[in-house]
């Protein structure tokens, strides 16, 4: 694979060799699918509760004798099939948050790196570096590769002009690789 300047957007003459076990994988959509969903839900909380009978106001006095009316037998004032009483099956508050094992998250994002290679949508920069974190000056290097959607896989020790300037832009995803 060609290596091209981030700034310039030219040649740089290196050619890079991929390590085929990394970028010659098969596309499983199904992998894909479960880790986009991991990232989709990851922190997702839901906090909606309903009460029940025991939360809702009332006393445990029988509202009604259990014989001798004629009519059904009554037993609490804050059953759910009463008016004001409390709700059978509501909602409670829950974590979405799926566990989801690392070696699936690797495998998944050298199918997706496989798939862009294939697609010939991978293009590698010489480094992520820039003088100043400037959002336009970001914007202005990216305008060229024409792509509604952009992401840059950094190293560890990322440049913190990139990150801040990356951090703006809508279309630009920035993952270290875990």
């Amino acid at each position: 694979m060609p290596v091209y300047d981030l700034i310039t957007g030219h040649f740089t003459g290196e050619v890079c060799d991929l390590e085929p076990k990394f970028f010659n994988n098969p596309l499983r959509r199904d992998l894909v699918a479960k880790v986009f969903h991991y990232f989709t839900v990851l922190g997702q909380v839901k906090t909606h509760v309903a009460k029940t009978k025991g939360d809702v106001a009332g006393s445990g006095k029988k509202p009604a004798p259990q014989k001798g009316r004629g009519k059904a037998r009554v037993g609490n004032k804050r059953a759910p099939q009463r008016a004001g009483g409390g709700a059978a099956h509501g909602p409670v508050p829950r974590d979405l948050t799926q566990k989801i094992n690392g070696k699936l998250r690797v495998k998944a994002l050298q199918i997706m790196l496989s798939a862009k290679l294939y697609e010939d949508r991978l293009v590698i920069v010489d480094s992520e570096s820039m003088d100043f974190g400037k959002t336009k000056l970001l914007h202005e290097i990216i305008k060229p590769y024409k792509t509604d959607r952009l992401t840059f896989l950094t190293p560890f020790d990322a440049s913190e002009n990139f990150l801040h300037a990356a951090s703006n832009l809508a279309n630009v995803t920035v993952r270290n690789p875990q």
